[in-house]
């Protein structure tokens, strides 16, 4: 900026090219001086500026003038369509909401998300206007009310049906932290590809729209997270349908999975899962089928490390509980490992105290 005003040429390239160079902006001066050098570029810059991410770790306070600058430029940002707010902790909600109504009004607005930097962050909400994100950050984001470490969360606000996927684009930049994270899909799997790309994700949930009834191609998604998280993803689950063979194909390459909780559509998606041989839990729902005895036991043959498995609404034979037994006595020592914990749906057969050693049956009620 400084140059400009010197170089008469140089000011002239600068503004035939800022709208280029600036569509996309940081603010992130934690301290006074930087932070009035950015509000000196952003008054000349503000019309142009499309994505934008705000840190407001600040280590000044700037909750009088500072932020009535800050809020005198944000109201010009007539091209703005996406906010990433990097909030604080204690961060007073009536600067909070200082923004967020600020932004509500700008004509080409997008999406909205809010972000603490902690180790974990387990939800990600969607709000569809502002007045029920506001509600709801005013009585969870008060460190005495939960505690952050464990309970942080990511707000986004859509307006106009918008598409979540640039939104989460923004965020996956700064999201360095995130090990844990639960979602609730609103639009179609694809459009959460990014997430894939959360470089230290160990735990993600993933659960249907109430609202929804059919199913959305999970496909594009399982093979990002496959792609991208194959070794170090330990708990996927899928609360949500559509996990066909192709998508459990996808999950099965995911080799540092221990704990799998998923919908399946048909049975022969077992027959994929059995590469997971690092499994410690694995959860089952499946439709009325066919018996699914032997799938069950290449299940048991394959995944030694098993210590729970559960079946819902499972199909199957007579004699599963006795071949099951016999082949836990081939692959695993009771001396090392604890009994294998079946929850089944049904009711189950009592078991005689040789094979307890083995396997522990539990009817689910």
């Amino acid at each position: 900026m400084s140059f400009t005003r010197v170089c008469t040429r140089f000011r002239n390239v600068w503004l035939n090219y800022r709208k280029y160079i600036y569509s996309r902006l940081e603010l992130g001066e934690t301290n006074a001086e930087g932070f009035q050098q950015e509000m000196i570029l952003l008054r000349q810059i503000s019309e142009h500026v499309k994505h934008i991410t705000i840190n407001m770790n600040r280590n000044f306070d700037w909750s009088g003038v500072p932020l009535a600058q800050f809020m005198t430029n944000l109201r010009k940002m007539s091209a703005l369509e996406r906010v990433l707010l990097w909030i604080k902790d204690n961060e007073s909600h009536k600067t909070y909401e200082c923004i967020l109504r600020a932004l509500e009004q700008l004509p080409r607005i997008k999406g909205i998300a809010t972000y603490q930097d902690n180790n974990v962050v387990d939800s990600l909400y969607q709000f569809n206007d502002c007045e029920s994100l506001l509600r709801e950050s005013a009585h969870s984001r008060d460190p005495l009310m939960e505690f952050i470490e464990n309970h942080t969360k990511i707000r986004v606000l859509l307006f106009n049906n918008a598409s979540i996927r640039p939104t989460l684009e923004d965020l996956v930049r700064h999201s360095t932290c995130v090990k844990e994270l639960t979602f609730r899909m609103t639009q179609k799997a694809a459009e959460y590809v990014p997430l894939a790309e959360l470089p230290e994700l160990r735990e993600l949930h993933i659960f249907a729209n109430r609202q929804q009834h059919d199913c959305c191609p999970l496909l594009p998604l399982l093979a990002a997270i496959q792609c991208k998280l194959s070794q170090q993803l330990h708990t996927l689950t899928i609360n949500a349908p559509g996990v066909g063979y192709p998508e459990a194909c996808e999950i099965a390459r995911i080799s540092s999975l221990q704990r799998l909780d998923c919908h399946l559509t048909e049975p022969l998606c077992l027959q994929a899962l059995i590469a997971l041989n690092q499994l410690t839990d694995f959860f089952i729902q499946l439709p009325e089928c066919s018996p699914i005895d032997d799938l069950v036991l290449d299940i048991l043959k394959h995944c030694q490390k098993l210590n729970v498995l559960r079946i819902d609404l499972p199909n199957l034979g007579s004699n599963f509980l006795a071949e099951a037994y016999q082949l836990l006595q081939q692959v695993r020592d009771p001396t090392k490992q604890k009994p294998l914990i079946l929850m089944l749906g049904i009711n189950c057969t009592k078991l005689d105290k040789n094979m307890n050693c083995y396997l522990k049956v539990i009817r689910q009620e």
